[in-house]
């Protein structure tokens, strides 16, 4: 073998991602290191629903008094998330749904997005060694379905989740026993060294649903009677019985570095041996197992002493803690006691999954640099002394074992058909912890998605505990967006504080409210279409923007934005948090405020299908729309401004909550001296007129419990006033260089205009626009009217003036706000990703440190209906109904079922329709109906017609002599 070659099979394979569904509710890696590491007992005894169930399969003389001990897990499974209907779920192994669920929680915990496998090079490596499912449906006369097979078969265990994930690597499914799983990392690691694969995922399960098994190993003489391991104790007298899963994300030491993932620890090598003839089948052979320890050295080029710890198969019966221990001393010939230990202690023994247990109680162990205790162990047994020592309190890794290349582990798990698996854990490099909270924060956005309402709250659940490891607000808002799955229910908090952001996430797990938090709401299947609305005069404040000023690319778009606007004016104009001291810096603010919003949004993928200003607001729209350059765009402010600045003495604006018609009657008495100068809502117009004579109509609006208010800082714009400007300006823009609008946009001065109008952006229209009212709300309509599907409007703007207004005219839309203060941007970023509109940035701060971890949702349970005899038969007139029943097990029908569609334009798969055959099979008259009954061209109506023909006349007398149809 070349040096190469040599150096490439012992290349260390990296757990990037670990998860796990274990005894007393440990789910994920802090869980279990705080399990093994404070000793924590984790037994109790089968839930009597299930115990119930158990009796009536054992025989009436192996009855125990009281339940098994064991160590348990909650069987709920989230079929829907992964498209699995309840009735396949029904009759799934358990052991399917927690290799899927931990599996995606293993590849967060990785930060890898799943559907980023899809096609990929990636295998599934399943140790498991439970044949209970397969006892069920399997067992005699038992009524079969199409599910039946593929729920109990054993390499489905593995081949659901390359399904799933749409993996095209090895999928495969090993039973070696007690050693299945740790068997399976072994093959794993041989096909990423030799770049078989590139990504690994392998996962060990175990479940216990059928007592024949556990009371078999009863009479074997393996169990505790206590339901206690307690390795290599002098007291020890058999094992307990555990189910639960576990799955490693595993590649490449150099792929993981190049990519930056956070490394539990690397497997340095494996090794695998069989006992051979030992005294009988179930004997172990200590030299074989030692071998095993032997070759799985020679396969990592670790000396050795280096092993700091053995996480031993430690079952804790008196034949196997002995012929381990001689084995470990053998195998690794070290000169003190082995220092070794065993989960089981604290989990049980998980059989089929003991193996990555291990591996992951090891890498914990070596990733924390600390051995934790092994409970229940009191006295050495007699004969060990000098071979082994186990540790009962937590301790630090022995130091002469880390000072030469880091701590290294061993984990060995041993069948008992006599197979052999030993592996070793090597310290990885470690990355830096994020950084801590910036003094001075900016509020930021965290997203939180699942596929439903009560998956949502149980991610927010998750990512209430996880958050403070990010070490600022910052960082888990940009892990969140990198590493977040956007699922269709969605939410978000918004706030500057760790703290505020926990209390955030415990309200939504809760489902209380909080000002941090946007309300969940689900998104709709595809990205909506985004409608920039920029504000009007009148949201203009002096701190606008101050704060935002700190973003490098909002500070860059207004400084660059003040410079063109500077060298139109002529002076200094108004910089965010100066005083405004008039008009002209009041539309000064508003504009140079939405062109850094609109800068910040496009920093972060957030960018308009169509735009619209209202009144100033047009020139940012035009702008964006790529219809005025920076350059046309500011001289279009400052002479706008500039000119209107001169009627700041002679009328002002006035809102008022009424429709058209209500306007006209309110304002008789003004005889056309009051005019709209902005359609703004169907019940709120914005009106122009001298000062007197809205002062005059406030009061009356006021005697009649009329809402108004006046505009501040504002001229009566849009209004007859302005007619004397209009030369003006149209001179002062002559010239004016206008471009095809590279985003489409919809002028709210002439919104029946098509878009593509010659010369509608130009001086003319500049002059004419300040003086036309502003029709708003038509405006809106034609933007909503532009495509198909969902809308989102999002007004940019100093503050909002506009979202209601929207909202009441279109109210089938959403609508959100983004303004010129820090919680208003994040508030409304939060608002467009609820609304379906994922940002893409910033993503800089996303640490592997933190977990976004799926949410699953337990609200409903997958359980057979009925005991799978034979149905009632429907009345002639209730087929139909039967009919859409049955279907709606199969699809999702929230608007019912098209009978006059087929099963192909229904979205019903083959596979389905083989099931729904299979169910009306079991309706006695339609027992031998086949799937020709659903030819591709036949509707569901007329399905249901070839139904009732099956059924029995019901004035013709059965054999019996009684009615052939059921009452």
């Amino acid at each position: 073998m070349t040096t190469t070659s040599l150096t490439q099979m012992r290349e260390p394979v990296a757990i990037i991602g670990m998860g796990c569904r274990l005894p007393g509710g440990v789910n994920d890696p802090d869980q279990l290191w705080k399990a093994v590491s404070q000793g924590r007992d984790h037994i109790t005894r089968v839930p009597e629903d299930r115990w119930k169930a158990m009796v009536e399969r054992m025989h009436p003389t192996q009855v125990p008094a009281e339940p098994f001990p064991a160590g348990i897990v909650d069987h709920g499974f989230d079929h829907a998330f992964f498209g699995v209907t309840a009735d396949e779920a029904a009759e799934m192994d358990p052991q399917q749904g927690w290799v899927l669920e931990v599996a995606y929680e293993a590849l967060a915990d990785a930060g890898i997005a799943p559907f980023s496998l899809a096609g990929s090079r990636s295998g599934v490596y399943v140790g498991a060694a439970s044949v209970d499912q397969a006892a069920k449906n399997f067992a005699p006369r038992n009524r079969a379905g199409v599910f039946t097979s593929s729920g109990a078969g054993m390499a489905i265990l593995a081949n659901r989740l390359s399904h799933a994930l749409d993996l095209d690597g090895p999928s495969l499914t090993l039973d070696t026993a007690c050693s299945s799983s740790l068997t399976a990392l072994h093959y794993a690691v041989r096909d990423l060294r030799t770049g078989d694969v590139d990504q690994a995922l392998v996962a060990g399960s175990n479940v216990l649903t059928n007592p024949v098994i556990t009371t078999s190993f009863t009479e074997t003489g393996v169990l505790a009677p206590d339901g206690r391991c307690k390795p290599f104790d002098q007291d020890a007298d058999g094992y307990v019985r555990s189910e639960g899963a576990v799955v490693l994300v595993l590649t490449r030491a150099n792929l993981a570095v190049e990519r930056g993932h956070r490394v539990w620890a690397n497997v340095a090598g494996t090794g695998l041996s069989h006992g051979g003839r030992s005294p009988h089948l179930l004997a172990p052979r200590s030299s074989r197992q030692a071998q095993a320890i032997r070759r799985a050295l020679a396969d990592a080029g670790v000396a050795a002493r280096r092993v700091g710890w053995v996480q031993a198969h430690g079952t804790g019966t008196k034949a196997g803690d002995r012929v381990e221990a001689v084995g470990i001393s053998q195998g690794l010939e070290q000169d003190l006691p082995v220092a070794v230990g065993s989960v089981k202690s604290v989990l049980g023994h998980l059989e089929g999954a003991a193996g990555v247990l291990g591996v992951m109680a090891a890498a914990l162990a070596v990733h924390h640099g600390q051995v934790p205790p092994t409970s229940h162990h009191h006295r050495l047994r007699d004969g060990l002394e000098g071979r082994i020592r186990v540790p009962i309190e937590l301790e630090p890794w022995p130091y002469r074992t880390g000072d030469d290349g880091g701590r290294v582990a061993g984990v060995s798990g041993f069948g008992f058909g006599g197979s052999n698996a030993h592996a070793l854990l090597a310290q990885a490099p470690g990355l830096e912890s994020p950084e801590r909270e910036d003094p001075m924060p900016l509020p930021e956005t965290v997203f939180v998605s699942a596929h439903t309402p009560a998956a949502l709250s149980a991610a927010a659940g998750h990512l209430a505990v996880n958050a403070p490891r990010g070490g600022s607000v910052g960082t888990v808002a940009d892990t969140s967006l990198a590493r977040g799955p956007h699922h269709r229910y969605r939410a978000a908090v918004t706030t500057a504080d760790l703290g505020s952001l926990v209390q955030g996430l415990r309200a939504l797990q809760d489902g209380t409210p909080d000002p941090h938090v946007v309300a969940p709401r689900s998104a709709p299947d595809k990205r909506p279409r985004v409608v920039f609305v920029y504000t009007g005069h009148g949201g203009h404040y002096p701190a606008s923007g101050a704060e935002l000023m700190c973003l490098p690319a909002f500070a860059r778009a207004v400084e660059e934005a003040r410079a063109a606007l500077a060298q139109q004016s002529g002076y200094q104009v108004w910089a965010p948090g100066e005083a405004i001291t008039g008009f002209v810096d009041a539309q000064h603010c508003t504009t140079l405020t939405q062109i850094g919003l609109t800068a910040l949004l496009a920093q972060r993928g957030i960018e308009p299908d169509l735009v619209l200003g209202h009144s100033v607001g047009e020139i940012a729209a035009a702008h964006t729309a790529g219809v005025l350059g920076l350059d046309a765009a500011t001289r279009v402010l400052a002479r706008r401004s500039e000119l209107l600045s001169g009627l700041s003495d002679v009328g002002g604006l006035l809102a008022i909550r009424a429709s058209v018609d209500e306007f006209d009657a309110f304002t008789a008495p003004d005889e056309g001296r009051v005019t709209i100068a902005s359609y703004s809502a169907p019940a709120v117009q914005v009106v122009a007129g001298p000062t007197q004579d809205l002062d005059h109509l406030q009061a009356r609006l006021a005697e009649r419990d009329v809402w108004c208010k006046p505009v501040p800082d504002v001229i009566p714009a849009h209004s007859p006033f302005v007619e004397p400007l209009v030369p003006a300006l149209r001179e002062a823009l002559a010239g004016l260089v206008h471009r095809p609008a590279q985003v489409p946009i919809v002028s709210t001065a002439h919104p029946d205009h098509p878009r593509d109008t010659v010369g509608l952006w130009n001086p003319a229209y500049w002059s004419e626009q300040a003086r036309r009212p502003v029709r708003f709300t038509r405006a809106l309509s034609a933007a909503a009217s532009e495509g198909e599907g969902p809308v989102v409007f999002v007004e940019i703007g100093p503050r909002a003036l506009l979202v209601e207004h929207v909202a009441h005219t279109l109210p089938q839309s959403a609508t959100c706000a983004v303004t010129g203060d820090p919680y208003g941007l994040a508030q409304g970023i939060g608002e467009l990703y609820t609304a379906g509109v994922t940002p893409t940035g910033p993503i800089e701060r996303a640490h592997p440190h933190l977990v976004i971890a799926p949410g699953w949702d337990r609200t409903g349970r997958a359980a057979p209906v009925d005991d799978g005899g034979a149905l009632p038969v429907p009345a002639p007139d209730q087929v139909e109904a039967h009919l859409i029943t049955e279907v709606s097990r199969l699809l999702p029908l929230p608007e019912g079922l098209d009978m006059d569609g087929t099963w192909i334009e229904s979205g019903l798969e083959s596979h389905g329709l083989l099931q729904l055959t299979s169910r009306l099979r079991r309706v006695p008259p339609w027992a031998r109906i086949d799937v020709q009954a659903f030819l591709p061209d036949q509707t569901w109506r007329q399905v249901a017609a070839a139904l009732v023909e099956r059924l029995p006349d019901p004035h013709q007398p059965s054999p019996e002599g009684s009615p052939s149809v059921l009452p």
